[in-house]
């Protein structure tokens, strides 16, 4: 799996923007890509004010709710009409780590290409060859967190973190989630249009890909399994 650069807690006093266009602005001011995946997509995010982009990414990414990364990928341009999103090269990176374990990875003195360290000189002229190009990739994956988009028993379920509150969205009823978090467990409250409400919990699996947990209407105690998978 990528392995998270940075992880922290959200920073609530700050003005937040969306990350998405913050990411999708600064792109486009600094000429280099960026992209965000699904698993961080829709967070609010404490602009950073560090010059350097490297150091700007690492800054984004200690803001955004329930944490994230960022990795770098040196990759030949997307063919002429082709645009590339973050799913996509979020894919690449799954495929790449599955063949070859961590990638991304950003070493002092070293370039990755193709799950390859190599030493800067080396690197420079295989870069010149193939015209590689470097891409920014923002993602939860490979951060163990509930936050995010989950493929789950009432349909996708998307949560997101600030401290230890925990809000969500699913589409059965309109379905709402209020819940605190504590270590890897969720004790929530969910609440459907037309006023059906109820309890349940749910526990992170060690791999953070994902959870097990009950539900139970009105207040009788959980007993019925709510279960979900990371939505990639």
């Amino acid at each position: 799996m990528i392995i998270p650069a940075l992880v922290v807690r959200y920073q609530e006093a700050l003005p937040t923007r969306f990350l998405d266009s913050l990411v999708r602005e600064t792109s486009q001011k600094r000429g280099v890509t960026i992209l965000v995946d699904s698993t961080a997509s829709g967070a609010k995010v404490a602009e950073p004010t560090a010059t350097d982009l490297e150091a700007w990414l690492s800054e984004l990414v200690k803001n955004i709710p329930g944490g994230a990364s960022w990795v770098k990928f040196w990759l030949p341009p997307p063919p002429h009409g082709k645009r590339w999103t973050g799913e996509d090269v979020a894919a690449y990176a799954l495929s790449l780590s599955k063949l070859y374990g961590r990638v991304g990875a950003v070493e002092e003195g070293k370039t990755e290409i193709f799950a390859t360290q190599l030493g800067n000189e080396t690197a420079a002229s295989i870069k010149q060859a193939l015209q590689l190009q470097p891409v920014y990739l923002i993602t939860r994956r490979g951060t163990r967190t509930f936050a995010g988009k989950w493929s789950a028993t009432f349909g996708e379920l998307t949560l997101e973190i600030r401290g230890n509150r925990v809000t969500g969205t699913y589409p059965q009823s309109e379905g709402v989630i209020d819940g605190i978090l504590i270590g890897d467990r969720i004790t929530f409250t969910w609440t459907e249009h037309g006023s059906s409400s109820g309890k349940g919990w749910w526990v992170l699996s060690d791999d953070g890909e994902s959870f097990t947990g009950m539900w139970g209407s009105g207040d009788e105690e959980p007993n019925r399994p709510w279960t979900g998978k990371r939505a990639y």
